[in-house]
């Protein structure tokens, strides 16, 4: 079988797009820090192998970033390129 794995990569990064989205991001994380929502700022990025070009970024706000990283690199690793771009619905 050919692993998505073996063409995609996942990872936990800064929060992306321009500098005026990513300020406001950061005071949306501080206000929710107040009030205990959430205390990490970083985004989940899906990336091509061969080219480095990103397929998925999406804020990984939601409970442990770190448990959302190896719960995709474990997709990664037991699917093909189609069942993982299907369940994670990116578009290519």
């Amino acid at each position: 079988m050919d692993r998505a794995s073996d063409h995609l990569t996942a990872a936990l990064e800064a929060p992306g797009g321009s500098s005026a989205r990513r300020a406001l991001r950061r005071v949306w994380t501080i206000i929710r820090a107040l009030w205990g929502d959430v205390d990490v700022d970083v985004d989940l990025v899906v990336r091509r192998r061969d080219s480095g070009v990103e397929v998925l970024r999406t804020a990984a706000d939601l409970g442990d970033p770190d448990q959302l990283l190896q719960t995709v690199r474990a997709d990664l690793a037991s699917k093909t390129v189609e069942e993982f771009v299907r369940e994670w619905r990116i578009v290519d």
